[in-house]
């Protein structure tokens, strides 16, 4: 069986349910596998990124960010 067979199959099972807390659980459990996906997406794209700026040389310093935090705490 296949990803869409599997999906047909899952629709008309659920078509049929008329327990609205049993489909709100379900909705919940789609929700929350929808969200996961998009977090690691965006985790992905954001270590891109900062291999990119590694790349092209946008970093800064351990003792740059320190002295930056010194300077902030005496303002």
């Amino acid at each position: 069986m296949d990803t869409l067979e599997l999906k047909n199959i899952l629709i008309e099972e659920i078509n049929q349910i008329e327990d609205k807390s049993f489909l709100t659980a379900l909705r919940t459990i789609i929700e929350s596998k929808i969200k996961k996906e998009n977090l690691y997406e965006e985790y992905n794209s954001e270590i891109l990124k900062a291999e990119e700026d590694i790349e092209n040389g946008y970093t800064i310093s351990h003792d740059d960010v320190k002295g930056k935090i010194d300077e902030w705490k005496k303002k």
